[in-house]
């Protein structure tokens, strides 16, 4: 038996399985991590793929010494074990990019949710709510307030679901006899308001 092939073939298998072990002290440092910044994804990229070309390299290595082995059995559980341990830290690696690129795909999802829950609140105050109010102007009785009406309060620098709802229980005319405030009742209250942030709801409650 060429024993000193066998031993040169041994020594070589054993830099491959150091470098797996190196692989997988580097994957236990990824796993510690919440998210995997651009710089990490990339270099894990990189790293896998050169990780994936050593299997090559030791398959042929393990060949040769299960060949010229006069007990090639022995080499087996080598073998065996190498094998599983490369399939398992390649397996962790794809894992750990996928998930990356779904954490990137919910953001992406997320970022145009809101865009689009911030586009509709933008209509519905904008149209909705102005339509609500009838446009009513202070020079003119028409489209007036009453007492009992529900109505949202008109709050800048506030999203319309945070408007308080509220009912109109005292009209406040001014020196010429037009309205031009209100007092309304909500849970935080009595609250009194311009005509121009008062929208008066389309019911009776």
């Amino acid at each position: 038996m060429p024993e000193g092939k066998v031993k040169d073939l041994i020594k070589r298998r054993a830099s491959i399985k150091a470098k797996i072990t190196q692989f997988s002290t580097y994957l236990d440092v990824l796993r510690g991590c919440d998210y995997l910044n651009d710089v990490q994804f990339s270099e894990l990229q990189v790293r896998l793929e050169k990780f994936e070309t050593l299997y090559g390299d030791f398959d042929t290595f393990q060949s040769e010494i299960e060949m010229l082995s006069d007990a090639p059995e022995d080499h087996y559980k080598d073998r065996e074990s190498i094998e599983s341990q490369y399939y398992k830290l390649v397996a962790s690696a794809r894992t750990l990019l996928d998930q990356r690129k779904n954490n990137d795909g919910r953001s992406e999802r997320f970022q145009r949710i809101e865009y689009l829950k911030q586009h509709f609140w933008q209509r519905f105050s904008n149209e909705y709510v102005v339509w609500l109010q009838q446009k009513m102007k202070w020079p003119t009785q028409k489209g007036d307030l009453k007492e009992g009406m529900m109505v949202v309060i008109k709050e800048k620098g506030l999203p319309p679901l945070m408007w308080l709802l509220g009912r109109i229980i005292r009209l406040c005319p001014g020196r010429d006899g037009i309205t031009r405030v209100a007092d309304i009742l909500t849970k935080k209250g009595v609250i009194r308001r311009a005509y121009n942030n008062i929208c008066p709801l389309p019911v009776n409650i």
